[in-house]
């Protein structure tokens, strides 16, 4: 009887510490990142949902060489991030006034959730590419240490 009640307090123990030790490796992200969605950005196939979306709002739009600019450079993004560091000042730029001006016609557009999301989702990933290229540009104005 004695060893029965030692066996269970020894596996009663066990477990007890094998539930505290699993609780203590728990990783728990409280960055701010963490509490956006992962549709936030126009990625992963998204960027192609977006572009119907605003075929179909804002048809007269799509025809204006604004609109290929901000999709080159987000495609661009989507196929490698790194890529549209390398797009020169002018490129750049021309994708800065294509986002206004997209802005601006999805603000006309009717206000309904639809386009608010794919409003903001245009907005979070142009400011997701003009923070890789203002990283670039502190990065290449750092002296090197050596």
């Amino acid at each position: 009887m004695k060893s029965r009640v030692i066996f269970a307090s020894l596996i009663l123990g066990l477990g007890l510490m094998i539930s505290e030790s699993s609780a203590a490796t728990t990783i728990f992200d409280d960055s701010p990142a963490s509490a956006k969605p992962a549709n936030a950005l126009l990625v992963n196939g998204s960027e192609k949902l977006f572009a119907l979306f605003v075929e179909q709002k804002l048809n007269n739009f799509t025809k204006k060489s604004s609109w290929q600019n901000f999709m080159s450079v987000v495609s661009l993004y989507n196929q490698n991030p790194v890529a549209v560091l390398s797009l020169d000042e002018a490129s750049r730029k021309k994708f800065n006034e294509a986002n206004v001006q997209l802005s601006n016609e999805l603000a006309k557009s009717n206000g309904n959730l639809e386009v608010t999301r794919w409003a903001n989702q245009a907005n979070q990933t142009a400011r997701m590419i003009n923070l890789l290229w203002n990283v670039e540009a502190e990065a290449s104005k750092t002296p090197d240490a050596e």
